[in-house]
């Protein structure tokens, strides 16, 4: 018997409904439609962060793309601590957003709001290190899929990396539109692009 496999749609339905029904989802509520914000970003983008400084990745005084989402500001907020730039699209106009750790306030700076207030606007997109991107879903082979609309990545050619909750991880995205290098959860990162995506940091 052939095995038809899961559509993008039913993905994303199932794994919103899950994160509902498992209440790990956090603001914005309810996750439908949206890059799901969950109980323990905050852990995981400290366990990303560390990885990509440590491992070299990412250097001080680099600079990084970041989608928008409320799931990404603990990981906004802690590479500016760390001294790496980054950049936003602005919600308002059509331009980029610089934030310099020696400039800005990084909790603030970090938000969308405080992106707007004390980012340096930009009307080209300044080389970076890699993106910090958000999702719905992945899988262990790096294919993931975002909510379907929005902000999309230019088209530049950097490592990407999410913070993810383990309840978004699916046996296969078989029509992705993004990959993912690195994933991280509060239980530990991820390398997709090694054998077996093991975990690298525990």
């Amino acid at each position: 018997m052939e095995v038809v496999a899961e559509s993008a749609g039913a993905i994303r339905e199932r794994i919103w409904a899950s994160l509902m029904r498992a209440r790990v989802a956090v603001y914005p509520l309810p996750c439908r439609g949206h890059h799901p914000n969950f109980r323990g970003a905050g852990v995981a983008a400290a366990k990303l962060a560390s990885y990509l400084l440590a491992d070299g990745w990412l250097s001080p005084g680099d600079t990084v793309l970041s989608y928008p989402d409320y799931v990404l500001r603990p990981l906004r907020r802690e590479l500016l601590k760390s001294g790496v730039s980054v950049v936003v699209p602005s919600q308002y106009r059509r331009h980029w957003l610089l934030l310099q750790p020696d400039l800005v306030e990084a909790k603030q700076a970090a938000t969308i709001r405080g992106a707007e207030r004390q980012g340096q606007a930009l009307t080209e997109l300044p080389p970076v290190r890699l993106a910090l991107v958000a999702c719905v879903a992945f899988d262990l082979a790096g294919r993931a899929l975002d909510k379907g609309y929005g902000f999309k990545l230019p088209a530049i050619k950097v490592p990407t990396v999410a913070l993810a909750h383990p309840l978004q991880q699916v046996e296969a995205v078989s029509e992705a539109n993004l990959h993912l290098n690195l994933v991280a959860t509060p239980e530990k990162v991820c390398n997709l692009a090694s054998s077996g995506a093991s975990p690298v940091v525990a």
